[in-house]
């Protein structure tokens, strides 16, 4: 019976691969079986998902590897960082480090363990030398302390008090001033949000914590109507808003499938593609997250959608 290999199994495989083969311009894909205990064609299915994270990864991060088979072997091409060993640097490991512990603090608890977790296990297993060198020269302000503004936020939100805040929205280059009235914090998609009376629209609207970049707690209190309703604007670990949004359908080809399904928790279809419902309240947000894919990902419905997304490819392509 084949074992199943864990996804810790099969990064310290390709981690391992590429510098072996990119510092001896190729090498035999049989001796390199034989080394990881798996067989040829496993061998190249790591290596086919290496290059299809061109799918899910940023715009450039994965530009610096190039792979070619020819027969029995495999050959990698790579800039100059991939040819040493998997070492980071002293620098490299604390920045690292630094990174895991910011977004540890902005978190909710059980994924704050999690993260402050894998930033030990860097500093352990993947420094050249300990990042504990240079850290106490370092701070990470902790968001969910008394000063911070999620905490802030959450004190005038039980208390029923109005906040000014300086807000940063998208596209601007300097933040505006709102007074709110906090009616609830919520956690999702990874950031933290306030479902918030706006004084200036007149209506609820959503708040993100990250682009708050100056808060003051006022004396003047507040209360929440009856009728407020979070499910409005929060659904299935989402935000958006209720009055304004629609369902659209995409569909992910079995090629980035994989890292749909462990995102979002579903289950693929019989083809090996990934068929998901989002809810949009921005068709921006709609155009960047399909076109990121490419042809890998494709709106079926509703036609209005279709449209759009054709209209912003002729927009961009020559």
């Amino acid at each position: 019976m084949s074992k199943t290999m864990t996804a810790q199994e099969q990064f310290d495989r390709l981690t391992t691969l590429i510098p072996r083969a990119a510092r001896s311009g190729s090498a035999r894909l049989d001796e390199l079986a034989r080394e990881f205990g798996i067989s040829a064609n496993q061998l190249m299915r790591d290596v086919q998902e290496l290059v299809t994270r061109t799918h899910y990864h940023p715009a450039g991060s994965v530009e610096g590897i190039y792979v070619g088979q020819e027969q029995d072997r495999v050959s990698i091409w790579t800039t100059g960082e991939f040819h040493r060993p998997r070492r980071l640097s002293t620098r490299e490991a604390l920045a690292l480090a630094l990174g895991l512990r910011i977004l540890a603090s902005e978190s909710d608890p059980a994924r704050r363990e999690e993260l402050e977790a894998l930033a030990r296990k860097l500093d352990k297993e993947l420094a050249a030398a300990p990042a504990e060198e240079l850290t106490p020269h370092y701070g990470v302000e902790d968001h969910g302390g008394r000063t911070g503004i999620i905490a802030i936020l959450q004190e005038a939100a039980r208390e029923r008090r109005r906040c000014r805040i300086e807000y940063l929205k998208p596209g601007l280059t300097a933040p505006e001033v709102r007074v709110i009235s906090p009616y609830l914090l919520v956690y999702a998609e990874g950031n933290w949000y306030t479902l918030a009376h706006c004084g200036e629209r007149g209506a609820v609207r959503v708040f993100r914590a990250d682009r708050i970049c100056g808060i003051q707690t006022l004396e003047e209190r507040f209360e929440v109507p009856a009728d407020f309703d979070p499910a409005e604007y929060v659904g299935g670990g989402r935000i958006f808003r209720a009055e304004r949004d629609e369902e659209v359908i995409v569909r992910y080809s079995p090629a980035i499938a994989r890292w749909i399904v462990e995102r979002e928790g579903v289950q693929p279809e019989p083809d090996g593609s990934v068929v998901l419902r989002h809810r949009v309240a921005d068709p921006r947000w709609l155009v960047r997250h399909v076109l990121q894919y490419g042809a890998e990902a494709e709106v079926l419905g509703p036609p209005r959608y279709r449209e759009l997304i054709r209209s912003s490819l002729a927009s961009i392509l020559p």
